[in-house]
């Protein structure tokens, strides 16, 4: 029996590493544990928005002409969230208001997460095969 294992590009690494910093960054000033300077709303926005832009320039933007071309409803839902994300990274910088914060912090997550997803997942068979390698079995498993 043949499995597979789900195998990252570079660009999804990157988004990802910039979303994880993101959250830290938040999860650290929830917890009250800010640096010199890292205490303020708008600030721990300005972190958070900046990452969230890298992340999607990494991963979002090099396949932007296949976007187009794919699921309509995968481009509608996506763009919405984006564009709640930052009204909601606007308004924090502009207010400091925390939920802002916070609803930023939710929907870059979980941009990042759909589109991990689907990048694994749903891609084009020339896409999947950049992703997914096959794993061997050194020792059959009992029972199988």
């Amino acid at each position: 029996m043949r499995r597979t294992a789900i195998r990252f590009g570079t660009r999804d690494l990157l988004a990802t590493a910039a979303v994880a910093a993101g959250a830290l960054v938040y999860a650290l000033w929830l917890a009250g544990v800010g640096s010199q300077g890292v205490t303020g709303v708008r600030v721990v926005t300005g972190i958070v928005l900046a990452l969230g832009f890298v992340a999607s320039a990494s991963a979002v933007v090099p396949g932007f002409d296949g976007l187009l071309h794919g699921s309509k409803l995968y481009l509608a839902g996506t763009s919405l969230l984006g564009l709640g994300a930052l009204a909601a990274g606007i308004t924090a910088l502009v207010s400091a208001r925390e939920v802002m914060l916070g609803l930023l912090v939710t929907a870059t997550v979980a941009l990042w997460a759909i589109s991990t997803v689907r990048h694994a997942l749903v891609e084009g068979s020339d896409q999947r095969e950049a992703h997914v390698r096959p794993i061997r079995r050194e020792r059959p498993i009992l029972g199988s």
